[in-house]
């Protein structure tokens, strides 16, 4: 019994160094970035009577979204997970149903902008309403424990065999990097190419006067162009000369944060 303690805690102390050293080469608590395989063929499964098709690692570092997420029941803890691995709450883990088991993922809470890095390790949720199930340690780091379900953003990663980054989230991660060697390890030719900026529109505004209030609340860098325009009898916001996806995000941000009763629609285009 005794060694099984102890092996419990050598355990713990493992994965607690190993959280540490992505935390303090980027700031973002997460799993260790390394080198898990490549999935290189992808596989169709049958959740409820709906087919589900994994995604390889050449294709699903693209991967990019938004939506809710939720974090696993305490039951859960011990049980088997798609991987093989059992569930450990304390981990950096989540769900996702078409992610390459072992590749990993910047989740980012837009309602308050905080973020951790997880390892995919498990296949669901199977809830249309929700894109990604969270580990309860992910989920208390980004701040979801209290509401249950939260709206994230997801953005893939990839770690090659030689330790280098790619992915979606590459371009925040280069961002975020507070060591050389940790820039060093993102490779170039996966951040954001500044040449083709970014729009954005937020369309279903009720009155051109809460256009302009959204206009001025939301537009704070002098060199991103709006403008307002009449679609009917509604309003839109057109938003241009966004440099980079992390302009976008900035502005999505802002937007979820605003006490607003109505409906918005938001369209980004690169």
């Amino acid at each position: 019994m005794k060694f099984k303690t102890f092996l419990a805690l050598l355990t713990l102390l493992v994965s607690f160094f190993s959280q540490a050293e992505t935390h303090k080469q980027y700031g973002i608590n997460g799993p260790k970035l390394t080198y898990q395989g490549t999935v290189t063929k992808s596989t169709s499964y049958v959740v409820k009577g709906k087919s589900y098709t994994t995604k390889t690692h050449k294709h699903g570092k693209h991967y990019s979204k938004e939506g809710a997420a939720s974090y696993y029941h305490s039951r859960f803890n011990g049980r088997r997970t798609a991987s093989g691995e059992k569930y450990d709450a304390s981990a950096f883990t989540a769900a996702h149903k078409t992610l390459p088991l072992g590749s990993y993922a910047l989740i980012t809470n837009l309602a308050n902008n905080k973020k951790v890095i997880v390892r995919i390790n498990d296949r669901g949720p199977f809830a249309k309403t929700r894109i990604m199930d969270l580990s309860r340690a992910a989920a208390s780091e980004i701040g979801m424990i209290r509401a249950g379900v939260g709206q994230v953003r997801v953005e893939a990663l990839h770690v090659d065999r030689n330790g280098a980054i790619s992915g979606a989230a590459a371009p925040a991660l280069a961002k975020a990097a507070r060591t050389d060697a940790a820039q060093k390890r993102i490779l170039t030719s996966s951040l954001t190419d500044k040449s083709m900026p970014y729009s954005m529109r937020i369309v279903n505004v009720e009155t051109e006067k809460q256009a302009n209030e959204l206009q001025q609340k939301l537009v704070q860098n002098k060199d991103i162009k709006s403008k307002i325009k009449r679609n009917g009898n509604k309003f839109e916001l057109h938003f241009e000369n966004l440099a980079t996806k992390s302009d976008v995000n900035q502005l999505k941000i802002a937007l979820s944060k605003l006490d607003r009763k109505q409906q918005l629609i938001v369209y980004t285009y690169h």
